[in-house]
């Protein structure tokens, strides 16, 4: 089966180590993620993702028949290229996925490889099915199914277990704003719970 156009373009992405913006919803032009190219296959791709003032915001994974177009060398992109650069932002990978490819043979799950790393980890993942998100910690997971104990809206353990179907997932978010909030709430909910929350400075 011949690849898509936006599958051809992300690898020329990775490739030239250019930065790429994905587009999932042509009917929301702004509705779009930037980054780096981390990983693309025939089932996944992985974005070192941007934000739009050139700094690091975790890595996003869809289903490339989710994506709908890509962009690389526009002004948008030559942009954020220079302000990356700039910033000097890491460019550390997530996953080396190295020992997964000489084992498979060059067909590496990079789903699975990115919520195994989450799991042994113990890393905040949101993972977006259809209309639900969840965002949380994984707790088990095997080669078709993944167990998630989701937060609450504010950061609270449910401690009820979610399995959702791997081939269900459409996009899986790590190390973004959106999970850093989570920890951060997560880490002071005793003190959110008795009330004991700091107080505020006057403005002057």
């Amino acid at each position: 089966m011949p690849i898509s156009f936006a599958v051809y373009q992300m690898r020329i992405a990775q490739e030239h180590d250019m930065i790429a913006s994905i587009y999932t919803d042509l009917n929301d032009p702004d509705a779009f993620c930037s980054g780096y190219i981390e990983c693309v296959t025939s089932k996944h791709v992985l974005l070192a993702a941007l934000t739009p003032w050139g700094y690091r915001d975790g890595w996003l994974l869809w289903r490339v028949t989710d994506v709908q177009q890509v962009f690389t060398g526009d002004e948008y992109e030559a942009r954020l290229e220079i302000l990356a650069k700039l910033r000097n932002v890491s460019r550390d990978k997530l996953l080396d996925l190295s020992h997964a490819a000489s084992a498979s043979k060059g067909a590496v799950d990079v789903l699975h490889e990115m919520l195994s790393h989450a799991m042994n980890e113990r890393k905040t993942v949101t993972v977006i099915v259809g209309a639900e998100t969840y965002t949380g910690k994984i707790i088990a997971m095997d080669d078709l199914r993944v167990s998630i104990d989701s937060f609450d809206f504010f950061g609270t353990r449910d401690n009820h277990a979610t399995l959702i179907p791997l081939r269900d997932i459409e996009q899986v978010m790590l190390g973004t704003e959106e999970e850093k909030m989570f920890d951060l709430l997560a880490a002071n909910a005793a003190k959110l719970s008795d009330g004991h929350l700091p107080p505020l400075q006057p403005v002057r």
